[in-house]
């Protein structure tokens, strides 16, 4: 038994910290004069989080590759996520603020990407035996469909 108990104090565990993010919903539509959604982040893992948060206008929808522009550049923003750093500990869930800054003047299409602040770096080996680091960077994304105000239909008495 005490064999036992010391060769599980020295061998490392299996599992590994990390943090996993989960968005929901993946997709949310803004109408004028409709309820609107409400996004969440959540860390279902067992670390803490450090989250960039990027918001940019998809100014091809449905075109690929998307042409992307940053919220920082849109001359009238129609729309605003925020905070654009957040920090979420393990098995915390917190509301991300979107506000309406006005109805567009067109149907507008927004991605709201969440990246961690944590880098992977991998040592790869070129054909010529030269180590090279390789870096991953995950990004994980959700759209906003911001519309116009939809037309009623007003029945005409006769």
């Amino acid at each position: 038994m005490a064999l036992l108990l010391g060769w599980l104090c020295i061998s490392p565990l299996n599992g590994m910290a990390a943090g996993v993010l989960k968005l929901s919903p993946p997709e949310l539509r803004f109408v004028p004069e409709q309820l609107q959604g409400a996004l969440y982040a959540q860390n279902t893992g067992d670390s803490p989080l450090y989250l960039d948060v990027e918001q940019a206008l998809v100014l091809n929808p449905g075109e690929k590759p998307e042409q992307l522009l940053a919220i920082s550049q849109v001359p009238k923003p129609g729309l605003l996520v925020t905070p654009t750093r957040l920090v979420l500990a393990p098995g915390q869930k917190y509301r991300m603020n979107i506000k309406t800054l006005g109805t567009p003047d067109s149907n507008q299409v927004w991605r709201v990407t969440f990246r961690p602040r944590e880098h992977v770096t991998v040592q790869v080996q070129g054909p010529d035996g030269v180590l090279a680091p390789l870096s991953v960077s995950v990004g994980y994304g959700m759209v906003i469909y911001q519309n116009l105000a939809t037309s009623r239909i007003n029945p005409q008495s006769e």
